[in-house]
């Protein structure tokens, strides 16, 4: 991605920053244009570190550095201005519509005697928590534990969610 600048030519630092978008769209541009260009990783270089671990200054601590020979210095300028006034792509989460879930009405008599199994396992951790977060949730459960299988009932009001809860913890995956 990088090119020799001309011999006795200087380099001069055009951009610096932490951003791999940035960095691989102005690599990109300048290649396009011709102009030649040095990269390297922040903290690459075989400058010794600072003795104060928490030093504060304007440079950031990895990274990117895009360094252009000082005769193409004005080209590679309007460039990188070019790109840093456009507009981040792709960034803004389209707008989903709310799905309507259908629940149950919830009765004494499915509340009192819950009959829908949910999960059922060996792993007294994992239980223990899809308890604790049904009843985070409000969800009436029945635990049954024969043979040390531990099963986790939920009515038919609340098996959707329930679920879903089940779901989000069993796989870590974040909710629908």
């Amino acid at each position: 991605m990088s090119s020799s600048p001309r011999p006795f030519s200087s380099l001069i630092l055009l951009w610096a920053g932490e951003d791999p978008a940035v960095y691989t769209v102005l690599m990109e541009r300048l290649n396009a244009a011709g102009v030649p260009c040095k990269n390297m990783a922040i903290g690459s270089d075989e400058i010794a570190s600072p003795a104060d671990p928490l030093p504060i200054d304007w440079k950031p601590r990895f990274g990117f550095e895009v360094a252009v020979p000082s005769h193409d210095v004005t080209a590679a300028q309007q460039i990188l201005e070019k790109l840093l006034g456009e507009e981040p792509e792709d960034l803004e989460i389209p707008e989903q519509p709310l799905a309507e879930a259908k629940e149950l009405p919830l009765t004494d008599a499915t509340e009192t005697n819950p009959t829908i199994e949910v999960w059922t396992g060996a792993d007294d951790k994992i239980a223990e928590f899809l308890t604790s977060a049904l009843q985070e949730n409000e969800i009436p459960m029945h635990l049954e534990n024969p043979a040390g299988q531990t099963h986790i009932y939920v009515s038919a009001a609340n098996e959707i969610r329930a679920r879903e809860i089940v779901r989000e913890v069993t796989e870590a995956a974040p909710p629908n």
